[in-house]
């Protein structure tokens, strides 16, 4: 049966996960954040690594030398969000919410390390402590750690989702997450008098023009297999109520799972950029950003995971994923060395929960059972085999 947390561990965990969400920090850094992680492992005798702006991690050894090794990565940095949820538990930081749930992750991973302490797996176990996932490929620089420097491993991590009910799984046996990018749009002109639009293009009307057409884009490149989003969440332009504005700037994330429709995406946007700047006779210029590779789950690791799950007596919370989240995410990195997989966690509160990365996300503490349950799953102990 499911391997979940004793209450000594359970209350631990809880702990854990209050303390996290109350002080959230933001990038890459988070020296509070590392400081605490680093305090709880050396608590338990462990000898963490850690190396600044990189995270920390530490090797838990096995029982039984010679089995593959497998290593379980948490993120750990918050979003620049001021949280609106009003719980007892709310950030103290201004600016700074853990609206992703990677609070939850770094809790829920400390309680596997106090429980393999004190009951060992058959095989050794690299816990990974991770900054800067959200915008800093922060996976990059953890994964020159000494403890991972290992070619023969498996890998797995979980993924909180606040939409997703309680005790459901999320699984992909082949891409579970998308592509992602990140663009800009530069927009010149002369300026000139609010009162004569014709004599000069407008910057926010080329801008404007630029989000329909992207908008527009994106439902013509969409398929029922494949979607794609191009999303624009920063506009700045102009400062006066009487003046047509030199300049304007749009920002935001594109999303796409398969390498043909990404580049396709970026030609046609790039099309885009080049009639607006005739039509409104203005300089647009676009930039694009590689960002995250596609979060692939190994087939084969999937199918073993499957199995040990149903020996776990969890099979009815797994529920296979009809099409990849187009949510990013570095632990693609991971992927890209390692066979293994990353699943979403149900976490939901409510009828009508608001999705990570809200001011509002809510996240439910018994999402982290299922966490717990699924690392010792795939880390028993050593002497139930």
């Amino acid at each position: 049966m499911a391997d979940f947390p004793s209450p000594n561990v359970w209350l631990e965990i809880v702990g854990h996960r209050r303390h996290l969400h109350r002080n959230p920090e933001v990038g890459i850094e988070l020296p509070k954040t590392h400081a605490y992680v680093i305090e709880q492992l050396r608590k338990l005798s462990l000898v963490p690594e850690f190396i600044e702006g990189a995270g920390v991690s530490v090797l838990i050894h096995g029982l039984k030398p010679g089995w593959r090794p497998i290593v379980f990565r948490a993120d750990m940095d918050a979003l620049p969000v001021t949280e609106d949820t009003e719980l007892p538990l709310s950030s103290l930081t201004s600016g700074a919410m853990h609206a992703c749930g990677h609070d939850l992750h770094t809790a829920v991973l400390l309680g596997v390390a106090k429980d393999l302490v004190s009951r060992p797996s058959f095989r050794d176990v690299i816990l990974v402590f991770q900054p800067g996932e959200e915008s800093h490929r922060g996976a990059v620089k953890v994964l020159e750690h000494g403890n991972l420097q290992i070619e023969t491993a498996e890998t797995f991590a979980v993924h909180v989702n606040s939409i997703m009910p309680v005790g459901s799984i999320g699984f992909s046996r082949g891409t579970f997450m998308a592509f992602g990018d990140w663009f800009q749009v530069d927009i010149k002109g002369p300026g000139g008098h609010a009162s004569a639009p014709e004599r000069v293009g407008s910057p926010v009307n080329a801008g404007a023009d630029f989000v329909l057409a992207l908008t527009n884009l994106t439902r013509e490149l969409t398929t029922d297999e494949e979607k794609i989003v191009a999303t624009v969440t920063e506009f700045l332009c102009g400062n006066a109520v009487n003046v047509i504005p030199t300049h304007g700037s749009l920002r935001g994330t594109l999303r796409a799972v398969s390498e043909l429709r990404r580049d396709r995406l970026h030609a046609m946007m790039h099309d885009i950029c080049g009639r607006i700047s005739i039509e409104h006779n203005l300089e647009v210029t676009l930039t694009i950003s590689e960002g995250y590779p596609a979060v692939v789950s190994d087939p084969d690791f999937v199918m073993e995971f499957e199995e040990v799950i149903a020996r776990e007596g969890l099979a009815g919370m797994l529920q296979e994923m009809d099409r990849p989240s187009m949510v990013i995410e570095d632990f693609s990195y991971f992927l890209q060395r390692w066979p293994g997989t990353m699943v979403y966690v149900g976490a939901a509160v409510g009828e009508d929960p608001a999705f990570n990365h809200s001011a509002e996300a809510l996240f439910d503490e018994d999402s982290m059972r299922t966490s717990f349950a699924l690392f010792r799953a795939l880390a028993p102990v050593a002497s139930a085999n």
